[in-house]
């Protein structure tokens, strides 16, 4: 799993990359499946507005919100500035690497 988001965060290295709608997909999938990995490993959610969401919604609430964050981001994607676009898909993303770093660290401890 790190490997992959550590290949895909590579690949989205450039600013044209992380303006680009492609990568509004990829960043919020990857803090999706990180998020939920990283919860399911034993992690708990730092963001008290996500953890509210997981609290009265479970998974797939926060899988339906995550969808229409990133439907919504799509259909207004013409009228936000690309500094804008860039700036969410790199703290989107940043926030799915350090999921990936939790997890990877929550892997490697050994269970009782």
């Amino acid at each position: 799993m790190k490997a992959v988001i550590a290949a895909a965060m590579f690949m989205l290295a450039g600013c044209a990359v992380l303006e680009s709608r492609e990568a509004v997909v990829f960043c919020q999938a990857a803090d999706t499946v990180t998020t939920l990995h990283a919860l399911d490993l034993g992690a708990r959610e730092g963001n008290p507005f996500v953890d509210r969401l997981l609290t009265n919604l479970g998974p797939g609430g926060f899988v339906a919100a995550k969808i229409a964050v990133t439907l919504a981001v799509l259909h207004y994607y013409p009228d936000l500035s690309s500094d804008f676009v860039v700036l969410i898909n790199a703290a989107t993303c940043a926030v799915a690497a350090h999921n990936a770093h939790v997890a990877s660290q929550l892997e490697r401890q050994p269970t009782e």
